[in-house]
């Protein structure tokens, strides 16, 4: 016979489920709310022309509300950071729906959801974002990125190069392996066989790699020099 006061476990486990359901629905809703807000302030900052010049541009979202990046950051400043919120966002093909997941993506340990979204990113301009919010913010930004640059899927190379073109901008380095792995990538990239942005990307992140070092200037020289690309090289860095 059950003692009195006490609870069938299976009765607590219930009610603890109950408990979670119920705080999930609360938080799903409070999510909705929180969308549909920064949907309809969106909508106020909607600009026709800027959206009809990307749209021209080949950027075929389902909604391009044309709203530039100053306006975004602006909504963004007044929700905070919450990764459910980003999540949600993400999934609308919606052009100021990606960049402000990105934008309130708390700037914890997120590689599993940096490595989803690399792959899924439609264009370059989200792909530049990432890059510099998130991708940038992650341990091991340096090693993630040059993976990033012989990932043929996606946009992984673009936000690759835009990754370490943003990482040595704040003074980080490359040790002598990571250098030589480099050097190897970009001489495949600079002569466009992965595409123009790639190419583009590829060569930005050399020239500042070696800006004012003559040491990785020359290590660059000795390296495309060997792959028979001096010329190529001569060309990136002017």
């Amino acid at each position: 016979m059950r003692r009195k006061g006490t609870q069938p476990y299976c009765q607590k486990n219930s009610r603890a489920t109950c408990h979670f359901i119920m705080e999930k629905m609360i938080e799903e809703s409070t999510i909705h709310e929180k969308v549909k807000e920064i949907k309809r302030q969106l909508r106020l900052a909607m600009n026709g022309i800027v959206s009809s010049h990307q749209r021209s541009q080949g950027l075929n979202y389902k909604i391009n509300f044309g709203v530039e990046i100053p306006r975004l950051k602006a909504i963004a400043a007044g929700h905070a950071q919450d990764r459910e919120l980003a999540l949600t966002l993400w999934k609308d093909n919606i052009r100021e729906c990606k960049l402000l997941a990105i934008m309130l993506l708390p700037k914890e340990n997120h590689a599993e959801i940096a490595a989803t979204w690399s792959a899924e990113a439609p264009y370059t301009e989200i792909a530049d974002h990432l890059a510099k919010n998130i991708l940038c913010t992650l341990p091991n930004a340096v090693e993630n990125a040059l993976e990033n640059i012989k990932n043929p899927e996606g946009l992984f190379r673009y936000c690759g190069y835009m990754t370490l073109t943003h990482l040595f901008r704040s003074g980080e380095a490359l040790d002598s392996a990571q250098e030589k792995r480099y050097f190897k990538e970009v001489m495949e990239a600079v002569d466009g066989r992965f595409g123009r942005s790639v190419m583009l990307a590829s060569c930005n992140s050399l020239a500042i790699y070696t800006d004012s070092c003559e040491e990785r200037s020359g290590r660059a020289l000795t390296a495309f020099s060997a792959g028979g690309k001096e010329e190529l090289l001569q060309a990136i860095l002017g």
